[in-house]
């Protein structure tokens, strides 16, 4: 069974939060590659893609069961052995393979500041009632400019189920938002999948 290619068109700015911190630079970083490139994990992918999937489910979009079937079942707290994996295998979503080894040729050039370019820091606080800011509220992020990433998403079940790919399609359209920070309008997204 071929694979499909999921896109994912990134309309503002941003974050996968990879837990780390650079002191007072920033509180905290995205995560990103040995080259510096910014990625959205595997993982990352196919929590979203199950959620919306779930959605769809619930909505009657979908057969009952899809989301489990395709997703996989979660362990129950207190029984990890109790997982059971779907039929679908999700890889990082990365930038466009042309893009990225383009990029990736720049990382110890002197015109790495391309890489740099692709990354701002934003900081924000809370205010109090009066619109003052209140003491040790001060945070600094770091944000992923908009741009596309992609992935492959494979079945790696036996028989394949004819209709698997229009279910991940109708789950898309329900991605309008990833990363942390999707609350306060950061990581507006376009998902879309394509055969091949």
């Amino acid at each position: 069974m071929p694979d499909v290619l999921l896109k994912i068109k990134l309309l503002s700015h941003w974050s996968a939060g990879s837990g780390r911190s650079r002191g007072a630079d920033a509180d905290e970083l995205v995560i990103k590659d040995k080259y510096g490139l910014p990625y959205l994990p595997g993982r990352t992918v196919k929590g979203l893609l199950r959620e919306a999937m779930q959605t769809c489910e619930d909505a009657g979009q979908v057969p009952e069961g899809t989301t489990h079937y395709l997703f996989g079942t979660p362990s129950i707290q207190g029984n990890p052995a109790g997982s059971k994996p779907g039929m679908l295998q999700f890889r990082n979503a990365t930038l466009p393979a042309e893009e990225k080894n383009y990029l990736k040729n720049k990382v110890h050039s002197v015109d790495n500041n391309l890489i740099d370019a692709m990354y701002d820091i934003i900081s924000f606080t809370k205010l109090d009632d009066e619109g003052i800011a209140q003491d040790k509220t001060l945070r600094t992020i770091e944000l992923t400019i908009p741009l596309e990433l992609e992935t492959k998403i494979s079945w790696k079940g036996p028989a394949a189920d004819p209709n698997w790919i229009s279910y991940l399609q109708k789950a898309c359209t329900l991605l309008r938002g990833l990363g942390a920070h999707r609350n306060r309008g950061f990581g507006r997204c376009l998902v879309t999948i394509q055969k091949g």
